[in-house]
């Protein structure tokens, strides 16, 4: 499997908080099937309190360490970048950063609220040839009261990431129920683990989700949350997805009274 979205560097955010811990979470992933973790630490934490140069140098001592402990899984860098007015800019200057160095990169809507500058800064990163995962979309607050906005964005070429706890209820019945929906509406393309801890709910194994998502969707679906369609973003290669279905919309003589 390839997880797409782990808070695995220690000390840049709310993730691993030492280097032991983080070869915890490597271990824990790798003895759960996992092949290639993504890092990608918050870009806010990283610009404010580090820089880019030391989230690239703790991915590479922590390589050596997952090397040293016979680890068998690979890290590549990444990031959880904030989607704000700057975020095209922060791209151009190397202060947001893509997956594995392809066109895509992970992208975090806020969570509560709907600025008035989303749709459009979206719009300018797909200009850059960029191409938005959108993080977690099943816990953000505009996408919950409005999932054709979800569906808008699919359409424009955008991906969907959901996580793997969403669907096992770790976040509560609503989101559960709720990204089931997405799972159905081919509105979720990627599952992740973002995983904080090597144990609890946010640990980093795939594992529940994915039974999970067989028993909604089938296994073909499910497979290709965590194999085909992560493991093409890595190569930065186009994945096969299914076009998204829109909410059926009731006739008025159909609406209950």
């Amino acid at each position: 499997m390839y997880d797409l979205h782990v808070h695995i560097l220690p000390g840049l955010d709310d993730g691993a908080r030492t280097m032991q811990e983080a070869v915890e979470m490597a271990r824990v992933a790798a003895e759960c099937g996992t092949k290639v973790l993504l890092a990608t630490p918050h870009m806010k934490d990283v610009n404010e309190e580090s820089s880019v140069g030391q989230a690239r140098s703790l991915l590479n001592e922590l390589s050596k360490r997952v090397e040293e402990a016979n680890i068998p899984i690979t890290l590549v860098m990444g990031m959880e970048n904030h989607v704000v007015p700057s975020l095209p800019a922060m791209f151009s200057r190397g202060e947001a950063l893509v997956i594995n160095g392809t066109k895509y990169a992970l992208i975090e809507m806020p969570f509560f609220g709907k600025p008035a500058y989303l749709e459009q800064t979206l719009f300018d990163v797909q200009l850059q040839g960029i191409v938005p995962v959108l993080a977690h979309p099943e816990r953000i607050e505009c996408i919950q009261q409005d999932v054709e906005l979800l569906v808008r964005f699919v359409e424009r070429g955008m991906l969907s990431q959901i996580t793997a706890g969403s669907l096992t209820g770790h976040f509560g019945s609503d989101v559960q129920r709720f990204t089931e929906d997405l799972l159905r509406r081919n509105l979720a393309h990627i599952m992740a683990s973002d995983t904080h801890r090597p144990d609890g709910r946010r640990s980093p194994s795939l594992l529940d989700g994915l039974t999970a998502a067989t028993e909604i969707a089938g296994n073909k679906v499910a497979q290709a949350l965590v194999l085909e369609t992560p493991k093409a973003i890595l190569k930065g290669s186009k994945p096969k997805l299914t076009p998204p279905i829109h909410a059926l919309k009731r006739r008025w003589w159909q609406i209950r009274r």
